[in-house]
């Protein structure tokens, strides 16, 4: 085999490998765009996880589900979705609590807890304590005093926080436990960054396929001029 046969082979094989590698980019920034629309894939179940009634409304009642908060007035008949800008994923505790004259509404998911002092309609992110979420540790449960203390209990120990002041650890937290998975899947899906992260994450796997697709129709066009 001659030296320019020798070149031509090793031409072909970068462009083939090239190709292999960009199909493979492709799934990859295709797969965590899909991870973050996770009803593009069909029905996606989400089911009922937690229930609780306004004291205000008996027939009004709010539920947690995997995907946020749905809201129903007329018993729980009917439901539907309450908007958020930053909703909690499996809500597994709502809780309505009385402070003066106002009623607080409390939604804890696993990662988030959020507030709402409208009765449901207006939701705020209640920050969690500083560094949790780094980590992995998950939220499992929330009390809330009449005066609005909280204490919330997560996978890495108790904390409590008196209204206007910050989360302090109740007795010595024990050495958070690392969920090396679920840190790289919310890496991956920037679930880990908040809701920030999560518009970055997908906008970054969308810049990543234009960059492959453009790469590769540049890379055909120069290829076709070549063999003219």
């Amino acid at each position: 085999m001659t030296r320019g046969q020798k070149r031509s082979l090793m031409r072909r094989g970068h462009r083939w490998l090239g190709l292999v590698v960009a199909l493979l980019v492709l799934v990859v920034a295709g797969s965590g765009i899909v991870l973050q629309h996770p009803q593009w894939l069909g029905a996606v179940q989400n089911e009922p996880l937690c229930l609780a009634v306004d004291p205000a409304d008996p027939d009004r009642m709010l539920r947690g589900t995997h995907w946020g908060v749905e809201v129903s007035t007329d018993g729980g008949r009917q439901w539907r979705e309450v908007a958020m800008l930053a909703a909690p994923t499996d809500v597994g505790r709502i809780l309505f609590v009385s402070q003066g004259t106002d009623t607080v509404v409390y939604a804890l998911g696993t990662a988030s807890l959020v507030a709402s002092s409208d009765g449901g309609r207006i939701w705020r992110e209640v920050p969690g304590p500083a560094g949790e979420l780094l980590f992995g540790a998950e939220f499992l449960d929330l009390t809330v005093s009449r005066d609005g203390a909280l204490s919330l209990l997560t996978t890495v120990g108790q904390y409590h926080r008196s209204v206007g002041e910050d989360w302090s650890p109740v007795g010595v937290p024990p050495e958070p436990a690392r969920d090396w998975q679920r840190f790289v899947h919310d890496l991956h899906t920037g679930h880990v960054f908040g809701q920030l992260g999560r518009r970055t994450a997908e906008g970054g796997a969308w810049g990543l396929i234009l960059l492959t697709v453009s790469g590769l129709v540049l890379h055909r066009r120069v290829g076709s001029r070549r063999q003219k």
